[in-house]
């Protein structure tokens, strides 16, 4: 194998990440990165057993059908069938992340989608028990995290070429396969070679304030974990990777569109500041950058005791993202009402639960939801611009004009479940009950579910979790 280049320091940046990667285990994990990565593994098993009664879910069932059954992996909700390793991770990858209801990190995107459906279904083929998926997805997120770390774009690549999508967040398939597989540093830094050279997805749209976001946006998202997987499963198998490809002079942030590169964050090694604390959750099932705009709205509407009719007009404040892409009125599906300010404020405006109910045909339809649309306006804001580049933070500001002529006007520094505002435990076991309701489980194999999810470091085959994520005969 290839000597891989070194950094300015001369070490290699690539294998000096791997090296902390491979031997950090469970017992090496402070208990506030536990506990976190347990509430992320809560979240993301909701959204996915939410994510089971979409039609996409269907249409993704009847591909596998095609490519052919068989293998030992579970899928959310679906009862009486195994799916091969890497058909139930891309399958799970969807519908944890269909509703748009899964956590994410503002500098990263959506992380647990890719980390959790491969630890999930690697972790079935090898009986990993729960301290293994535990570290296993530390690793996959903090790798990550410390990879967008050492490309930090300047804010002028930022806002033109850096790849802003889930950047480096197929990565997480690569390290939580090759965590669960027992990769040495030689064999993960050849693993993430072999997934690195795969071309970062930049998204090519029609212009989504014109059109809105497309319905396939996120039924493809699925095959980003098989790179990983197969990565690993190679790299276990002794296939040579490049085993340097993060190293300082090979430009690698030059392939996802970023200005420089600091290599420190990979060089770094035991460190007790974990920046996976920063994933945060949602309240709402829509796009993280409409959140805190919901939330002002529900604010102005509790303090003023006003309802959807009393509303003339509603005034969005946001960063000019926000402003230039999420101001179709008329989603045509549920994928596009999930990136429509004016289709999510409408629907908080009507006091309607968040989840499915905001994006079935009848309410993306109803001729009270669209007049409600056509009255939201987004700008651009100074303040929110800055929260956004400089404070790295979601928040926003609603104007409410009503009938009589009032404007009321409310804040939000921080949605729920965003650093700064956490769930609360209530807020979690709500999310999961509501959403495995949707998938068919009853009251009680939810509890039962909870409660080993609340234990998920005591399980000592991760099998025992993944079959409770299909409905009880």
């Amino acid at each position: 194998m290839p000597s891989p280049a070194v950094s300015a320091t001369g070490v290699s940046a690539t294998l000096a990440l791997s090296r902390w990667m491979v031997e950090s285990d469970y017992a090496s994990l402070p208990q506030n990165v536990i506990d976190h990565i347990k509430w992320c593994v809560i979240d993301t098993v909701a959204c996915g057993l939410g994510g089971r009664a979409t039609p996409e879910a269907d249409a993704l069932i009847r591909m596998a059908d095609r490519l052919g059954e068989g293998g030992k992996g579970t899928v959310f909700g679906e009862r009486g069938r195994r799916f091969s390793i890497l058909q139930a991770a891309q399958i799970n990858r969807v519908l944890i992340n269909i509703l748009d209801y899964d956590d994410t990190i503002i500098r990263t995107g959506h992380m647990s989608t890719v980390a959790v459906a491969t630890a999930l279904a690697v972790g079935e083929n090898v009986k990993a028990d729960g301290r293994a998926i535990i570290a296993a997805l530390a690793m996959a997120y903090e790798g990550v995290l410390r990879l967008r770390t050492a490309i930090d774009p300047t804010l002028e690549a930022f806002r033109t070429t850096f790849e802003r999508v889930d950047t480096g967040v197929p990565f997480c398939a690569t390290i939580a396969a090759g965590k669960l597989l027992g990769l040495d540093a030689e064999r993960m830094a050849g693993a993430l070679g072999l997934t690195g050279h795969i071309k970062p997805w930049h998204v090519t749209t029609p212009p989504m304030g014109e059109f809105g976001m497309p319905a396939w946006f996120k039924v493809t998202q699925g095959d980003g974990v098989i790179p990983g997987i197969q990565a690993a499963f190679l790299a276990a198998d002794g296939f040579p990777g490049d085993t340097g490809i993060f190293d300082e002079d090979r430009g690698y942030e030059r392939q996802v569109g970023s200005d420089r590169f600091n290599a420190e964050p990979l060089l770094r090694g035991a460190d007790p500041n974990f920046e996976l604390l920063d994933i945060g959750f949602k309240h709402e099932a829509c796009c993280r950058h409409i959140s805190a705009f919901a939330e002002a709205l529900t604010a102005i509407q509790q303090q003023h005791k006003i309802g959807a009719d009393d509303i003339a007009s509603i005034e969005v404040r946001a960063h000019r993202w926000t402003v230039e892409n999420l101001k179709n009125p008329g989603p045509a599906h549920m994928i596009g009402a999930q990136f429509s300010m004016p289709h999510c404020l409408a629907m908080t405006a009507l006091g309607v639960p968040t989840g499915m109910a905001w994006f079935r045909d009848d309410a993306l339809q109803d001729p009270t939801v669209d007049a409600l649309r056509r009255r939201v306006r987004l700008v651009h804001d100074e303040r929110a611009q800055r929260i956004y580049d400089q404070e790295k933070r979601y928040a926003g500001e609603v104007a409410v004009t009503s009938k009589n002529g009032a404007v009321l006007t409310h804040f939000c520094p921080a949605p729920r479940g965003a650093l700064g505002n956490p769930f609360s435990e209530e807020d979690h076991h709500t999310k999961l009950s509501q959403m495995a309701a949707q998938a068919g489980l009853s009251a009680a194999q939810t509890e039962a579910l909870w409660t080993m999810l609340r234990d998920l470091e005591s399980v000592e085959d991760i099998s025992a979790l993944t079959a409770l994520l299909v409905p009880s005969p």
